[in-house]
């Protein structure tokens, strides 16, 4: 642990000056708008959907440097905004434009998948769970996370957002939770026949596109995913009772919003992706809490 030591109290420290220079921008009216963000242009863009994944780490890592590094450039007269004046600067040092996109890949990383990592085991600790949070969950959550995130954020775009895009959204998240279920709990049970149907059901969507507004196929996953839920909550009753009361609560709030998607074609399609991304999010809060 020792060695780990330095390399911690470095992530700590530049952490530290991040919130610092945050505050700084609070302070001073500078919080940039969602259309000068590459995060929200990368959530939003229609064509990013096959491959928003491979481009979050880069847009946010970005984000992060441009509202930090790139403040102080801009202050010195470069650029109109700060991540223009980041941009002039690193396009006129092709080197270390190419180092600064691994540190915008390797921070954008670190923000999606080793920082909810380290917040929800220590979630988890404070609940007195019995078992550390797994990488595999946490890698799964964030690609669910950003899912939920990416279709909310085109649901409350003025563009607003056509019913096909639930296809993606769904299907990558369905086939990771798949495959991550028989991984994580190695035995035959209704995890590995949940992880199954999921694996199934993904490849299912990514190969048909069902959109047929008559009725939500979208759906159908998260009854499965939380009917799960409710069958392994018990297993924490009496070992962890704060992780099992969490939990049912998710898991049930999961169930109705399963259902009310199913219903919902029939009365308010508009509504369904609303719905499908408070699914989605709240499925991988319990995937990381579980």
């Amino acid at each position: 642990m020792k060695r780990y030591k330095k390399l911690s109290t470095a992530v700590w420290v530049i952490g530290i000056i991040l919130v610092v220079f945050a505050i700084v921008l609070l302070l001073f009216g500078l919080i940039p708008s969602k259309e000068d963000m590459a995060t929200y242009y990368i959530l939003v863009a229609d064509h990013a959907l096959p491959f928003i994944l491979l481009a979050l780490p880069l847009a946010i890592g970005f984000d992060i440097i441009a509202w930090t590094i790139g403040v102080i450039i801009w202050l010195f007269g470069y650029g109109t905004w700060p991540d223009k004046a980041l941009e002039i600067v690193l396009s006129a040092h092709p080197v270390i434009h190419h180092v600064f996109y691994v540190v915008f890949l390797l921070l954008g990383l670190f923000v999606m998948v080793v920082l909810p990592y380290w917040i929800f085991s220590v979630v988890r600790k404070a609940m007195n769970t019995q078992k550390h949070l797994d990488w595999g969950s946490s890698i799964v959550g964030t690609i669910t996370l950003v899912m939920g995130i990416h279709i909310l954020a085109h649901f409350l775009s003025p563009r607003g957002i056509a019913i096909p895009i639930i296809d993606y959204v769904v299907e990558i998240p369905a086939l990771a939770t798949g495959i991550l279920l028989p991984l994580k709990y190695k035995r035959i049970d209704y995890n590995f026949l949940a992880g199954i149907i999921g694996m199934v059901y993904g490849n299912l969507l990514f190969a048909t596109h069902l959109d047929d507004p008559s009725f939500s196929i979208y759906s159908i996953w998260f009854i499965i995913y939380a009917v799960r839920g409710i069958l392994q909550v018990r297993t924490y009753r009496t070992v962890a009772p704060s992780q099992y009361s969490v939990l049912m609560v998710l898991n049930l709030l999961l169930l109705v919003l399963g259902l009310l998607g199913v219903a919902l074609p029939f009365f308010a399609l508009g509504s369904l992706p609303l719905v499908v991304a408070i699914a989605l999010i709240t499925e991988r809060v319990i995937t990381w809490l579980e």
